[in-house]
Parts: structure tokens; sequence; C-alpha cells
């Protein structure tokens, strides 16, 4: 997305504007401080031409890796797989 706008040469202000989010929303994205929502999404999606919903997967996917690395270990040591009796 960032890319997107250094192309074609807008500010995150401009860009902002644009969509109707405040600057900081767009900021924050960019700084990995705040998430991209659906609404988010589908603003980029009329304003650039990006798909909505492969900028939801994507945030999904990167939200997990972070949880994964994160918290994988404390998860493992904390939760005690079901017994079926199968296996």
């Amino acid at each position: 997305m960032r890319d997107t706008l250094v192309h074609y040469g807008l500010s995150n202000a401009e860009a902002a504007r644009a969509m109707s989010i405040p600057r900081s929303r767009l900021t924050d994205i960019f700084a990995g401080r705040k998430s991209v929502s659906a609404d988010t999404a589908l603003r980029f999606e009329r304003y650039l031409g990006l798909p909505a919903e492969a900028l939801v997967r994507l945030q999904a996917k990167f939200d997990f890796y972070k949880a994964y690395h994160a918290k994988n270990s404390e998860i493992a040591r904390e939760v005690h797989p079901l017994k079926t009796g199968t296996g």
C-alpha cells in the first residue's frame, strides 16, 4: 500500500483525506502499530484498486505470524491436547 502511494507521489495526508480516514490511522498502519481493518481495506480498494479481500488476508497472515512467534511456546506449555483415546 505504501509503495503504491509512493509510486503515485502521494503523501499519507493526501491519501487519508481522499479515503476519509484520519492521517494518524494511515501512519499507524504503515508503522505496524495498527492493523488493516475491513473498513480500511475497503477504502484502499476504492481509492487504489487494491483488492480489499487480499489486504484482509495479508493482515490475518501477518497477525498469525506475530502471534505464533510471540506466543507459541507459552501456549505449548499452558494448553494440554485433548486425549481422545484414538491416538
